[in-house]
């Protein structure tokens, strides 16, 4: 149902708190969304697991300048993490080199965790419980699909479209 209290619109104010735990997806957010030479896929979800144990697929993988510039201006590292989905160490291992390389000091070794499932609520609560002040912290989960975010959101956790952030550039001339 409904909740007659929900403010419609995207406070935009919220988004550069300093003070927000960040919660960052890899692909599609921190990394372009774009692994094979047709901007999309390398290969199909059947050969995925076999692909990826042969070859990096985010060696050569980039990330938006409006996402480095909104994490280098309005983000503590500190309070920065990567909750990412992932099929298998070696995938962990590749993204964990991607992050580094792109966005060097700004995601410290112990706060980028990966997920082999895709609801996410459940690892964004045990860190906001076990670091913080559990969901009474100002936090905010950024990630680019739906049926995630509907989840954080059920799961009481703040959370946006990666798209949001084109709204805030606009307005903050990133």
């Amino acid at each position: 149902m409904f909740d007659e209290n929900y403010r419609l619109g995207l406070d935009t104010d919220y988004l550069i708190r300093k003070d927000l735990v960040r919660f960052f997806d890899v692909d599609g957010v921190l990394a372009i969304y774009g692994y094979g030479s047709d901007g999309i896929n390398v290969c199909s979800d059947e050969e995925f697991d076999a692909f990826v144990e042969e070859h990096d697929i985010y060696e050569t993988a980039v990330g938006a300048e409006i996402m480095k510039q909104y994490i280098n201006r309005f983000t503590d590292p500190n309070r920065n993490f990567v909750i990412s989905l992932s099929s298998c160490d070696t995938q962990d291992a590749q993204k964990v080199k991607f992050i580094n390389r792109v966005y060097p000091g700004l995601f410290p070794p112990e706060n980028i965790l990966f997920t082999r499932g895709s609801d996410k609520a459940p690892i964004v609560k045990e860190t906001l419980e076990k670091r913080f002040n559990g969901l009474e912290t100002p936090h905010l989960f950024i990630d680019d699909d739906i049926r995630i975010l509907d989840k954080l959101q059920c799961a009481g956790i703040t959370a946006m479209h990666i798209s949001s952030l084109l709204l805030l550039a606009d307005i903050k001339n990133i």
